[in-house]
């Protein structure tokens, strides 16, 4: 049992989408993890999106692998996923939002969930931020990059890129390893 100065859980989220513009590209997918005060991962939840129209390029379908015939297949209406988010949340309580380069995610996320304040606490958890941060300030070697890739190699981290759940839950340990930097 490590130590952690987490006084309640955070829920890391992740998203693949169609493309970088919010307002152009559809959400694809959402994946979410609880990190726990004790520093357990747990609560696994991948959410498919169904659209009428996709809306994507072939470049960002290439980076996360995503097969739009498979994936229409198994998704939900995006007024489902939202629920599912509501209810995930209502699981865990009233807590804060965590991810990587998270202000891309939240881009995605606002308008499938209008009442994301009501729903998450505001402010919320960068891992990239926090990286940064601890890489000038000299806790993190100035060779490891904030990419989620580097990351996760400096901290030993088995990682497979662009699957929005297995990001989340990358994500989730890469902020354990930081919290155990400046944790003592």
């Amino acid at each position: 049992m490590a130590v952690f100065p987490l006084r309640q859980p955070i829920i890391f989220l992740d998203t693949e989408t169609g493309g970088r513009d919010p307002a152009r590209h559809s959400l694809l997918t959402i994946g979410a993890v609880t990190l726990g005060v004790d520093g357990e991962i747990s609560r696994p939840l991948h959410l498919h999106l169904k659209h009428t129209e996709y809306c994507v390029e072939a470049g960002a379908l290439a980076v996360n692998g995503i097969d739009l015939l498979a994936h229409d297949q198994v998704a939900q209406p995006p007024e489902a996923a939202a629920q599912a988010l509501r209810d995930y949340a209502a699981g865990v309580g009233r807590v804060m939002l965590g991810g990587h380069n998270f202000d891309f995610d939240l881009a995605f996320l606002r308008p499938l969930l209008p009442d994301l304040r009501r729903v998450f606490r505001s402010g919320h958890v960068d891992t990239k931020l926090s990286a940064q941060f601890l890489i000038h300030a000299g806790v993190l070697p100035h060779t490891v990059g904030t990419p989620l890739s580097q990351l996760t190699g400096h901290f030993g981290i088995e990682y497979a890129a662009h699957d929005a759940l297995e990001d989340a839950r990358a994500t989730a340990r890469v902020y354990v390893e930081l919290l155990k930097l400046v944790g003592g």
